[in-house]
């Protein structure tokens, strides 16, 4: 019975068998397709978001693809490994790649389909943080500057091209969104004095207070769509890209949409807000992602507070 099952552990063998019963494993195993798309089914039946979701379809889909004609039982880690060797993708992808397909096989060892996860021997690659590289105060203030000095073809949409400029740089300051979630960004999301960052899967939306320049420049934009920039699509998103580029040719600056979202993080932690907040703010999915960019800067403010404390004298 155990070598039928090909296991020896209890629960493995009833999960097992209960599958067969099921009808959804024959002996032969699930095959890798059927799996995949059963995995797909089942993420959205438990209402996982959708850029998630497209991630899962995509890397799920290259994965079956490539084992298609396979049960799920035939794939071990020396497969998986040969699979990453034909994907010529960053480190920093596959690790995200790997983490998906351990869920897949994950999902079906809980079906019963297997009794081991042949990719979670795989050791995820290593990835080199980017130094974080927040913009100062005077790289900001030429930024703004340059926003009144953007130029386009139509002399008819000038005062509108320079509006949206401005819109776009204090929606990136005093959100710390990354480009993509602001070219994503909607009107119903701006509310009252607080614009909604993202609704946790708890269902609780993260807001952050609409500062008043930042209230004063979207107020200006006509409301002619759902979305505040463009129409949410990857072209809207590379062009407000392009545009931060142009401000920063203006300027003088190394301007980069990521450079808004650590001086965001930076400006937080060194004015008193603890990295918990932070966290939450940026929309990591861990503390510890936090802490590898910005812990520093906690140091930074930790530094000055022990200074100012140094200077009581009673």
């Amino acid at each position: 019975m155990r070598r039928s099952l090909d296991t020896a552990i209890v629960a493995d063998a009833t999960r097992k068998v209960d599958a067969i019963e099921r009808g959804e494993l024959a002996t032969g195993g699930v095959l890798i397709r059927s799996a995949a798309d059963a995995f797909i089914a089942s993420c959205e039946g438990r209402g996982v978001g959708e850029s998630t979701l497209k991630h899962y379809r995509r890397t799920v889909s290259l994965f079956a693809s490539h084992f298609d004609g396979r049960s799920a039982t035939t794939i071990t880690t020396a497969d998986i490994d040969d699979f990453r060797q034909t994907r010529s993708i960053a480190p920093g992808t596959w690790r995200k790649e790997l983490e998906t397909i351990r869920q897949l096989f994950a999902w079906c060892m809980d079906r019963g389909y297997l009794t081991a996860n042949p990719a979670a021997k795989l050791r995820k690659p290593p990835v080199k943080i980017l130094a974080t590289a927040p913009l100062t105060h005077d790289e900001i203030s030429a930024i703004l500057k340059a926003c009144d000095q953007i130029f386009t073809d139509d002399p008819g949409k000038l005062e509108w091209v320079r509006r949206r400029a401005r819109g776009l740089v204090l929606v990136l300051l005093y959100t710390g969104l990354r480009i993509g979630d602001v070219a994503r960004l909607r009107w119903d999301a701006i509310s009252g004095e607080h614009l909604t960052l993202r609704t946790l899967k708890n269902g609780v939306p993260i807001k952050v207070a609409l500062n008043a320049h930042l209230n004063k420049a979207l107020t200006s934009f006509p409301r002619n769509d759902a979305f505040v920039f463009g129409n949410g699509t990857e072209t809207t998103k590379k062009n407000l890209s392009r545009t931060i580029y142009r401000l920063g040719k203006i300027a003088g600056v190394r301007a980069h949409p990521h450079r808004f979202r650590d001086t965001f993080a930076v400006e937080l932690l060194t004015t008193g807000a603890d990295i918990r907040t932070v966290q939450l703010l940026l929309g990591h999915t861990s503390v510890r992602t936090t802490e590898r960019h910005y812990a520093h800067f906690v140091a930074a403010h930790q530094a000055i507070l022990d200074s100012a404390a140094g200077r009581l004298k009673f």
